[in-house]
């Protein structure tokens, strides 16, 4: 198969089985937070202090923004850029969603959220678990993605994700930031989401494969702002009659970050495929390691530095939170791979 039909090839199609299989598993986690309800424990799992409170606390940060990116920037500049694309499209899309909900159920987090000592206070609503639908779609893309490698890649890397998968949406009740409703809410959206994604992804690829690199940026630059305005615009649409739920800015906040993501990936992707065409898999395992190590200093210094410039204007922060990430998707994607080509000479 050639390079240039290769590329719109879907890195792993589910199959049938597996879809029922996540159905199911979907199913059993209805079933065992309503059980787990119906005894009363929706905030029993809550520790306040300890080693155990520790370890949780560290065990939740692989849920958390930064090992994201770490995570994306590692398999975008040193190992393959197409799954990387796929697998942060999959992630924005269960954020979005997530974020979304929490908007609209507006659910307040436990109270063992609000203890004066907990480390880890997290602010807004609790419904659905953003690190539970978070690592459910991200790290079970990785799961599902690594089935046809080799075995001896393949075991580690489903053992590592499996692990995570189950622990971070623990951790969330561990150090009392979210309930068992949450969590279960979170891993179903999350598990349901990726099932979807990975599904009509192949789909959906062989369909835009075919569209010119402006046909894609047109019609991705509008899904992009139009699924901004539609999704802040309902939101203040639902609040505006309500005078119980919060101003509308706080909400929009949540929503901002992954439709300036989906916006920057509308731009950079189509033009990266077209016009960059970086491809780690070119480097040798030491320009490799060169190349991601590059790369993270930039994106983390980027971000850095937009954080430090949007926060002088805290009033917009609504808008400018979602033009910082669409900033940093454009530097990922083609300011450092344009800067790598030329370092490595390929």
């Amino acid at each position: 198969m050639s390079d240039e039909k290769k590329k719109y090839e879907p890195y792993y199609e589910i199959s049938q089985r597996e879809i029922h299989i996540n159905i199911i598993i979907s199913a059993l986690f209805l079933f065992i937070g309503v059980i787990l309800l119906a005894f009363g424990l929706n905030g029993a799992f809550f520790v306040s202090e300890g080693i155990l409170y520790d370890i949780f606390n560290i065990i939740t940060e692989f849920g958390g923004e930064e090992i994201y990116i770490l995570f994306y920037c590692i398999f975008l500049f040193g190992i393959d850029k197409r799954f990387a694309k796929r697998l942060l499209i999959g992630l924005v899309i269960s954020l979005h969603l997530t974020d979304f909900f929490k908007s609209l159920f507006m659910d307040p987090r436990p109270d063992s959220n609000f203890i004066a000592d907990s480390v880890g206070k997290e602010e807004g609503y609790g419904f659905p678990s953003g690190h539970a639908s978070g690592a459910m779609s991200f790290y079970g893309f990785t799961f599902f993605s690594f089935k046809g490698e080799e075995k001896k890649k393949r075991i580690p890397w489903r053992i590592f994700t499996m692990f995570l998968m189950i622990m971070i949406p623990i951790s969330r009740l561990i150090i009392g930031v979210h309930d068992l409703q949450d969590v279960i809410g979170g891993l179903m959206l999350g598990l349901l989401v990726i099932t979807a994604y990975m599904y009509f992804e192949p789909k959906l690829s062989s369909i835009v494969g075919k569209w010119s690199m402006k046909k894609k940026i047109l019609i991705g630059v509008s899904f992009s702002l139009g699924l901004w305005i539609f999704s802040s615009l309902l939101l203040y649409l639902l609040v505006i009659n309500n005078p119980d739920w919060p101003g509308i800015q706080e909400n929009i906040i949540y929503l901002a970050l992954s439709c300036g993501l989906f916006l920057g990936m509308a731009i950079a992707y189509p033009i990266e495929e077209e016009k960059v065409k970086y491809d780690p898999k070119k480097l040798s395992v030491l320009n490799r390691i060169l190349a991601i190590v590059i790369g993270l200093v930039i994106n983390f210094g980027v971000l850095f530095l937009l954080g430090l410039l949007f926060d002088l204007s805290p009033g917009i922060y609504f808008i400018t939170r979602g033009f910082k990430y669409c900033l940093f998707i454009l530097t990922s994607s083609l300011g450092v791979p344009l800067l790598l080509k030329k370092i490595f000479k390929i």
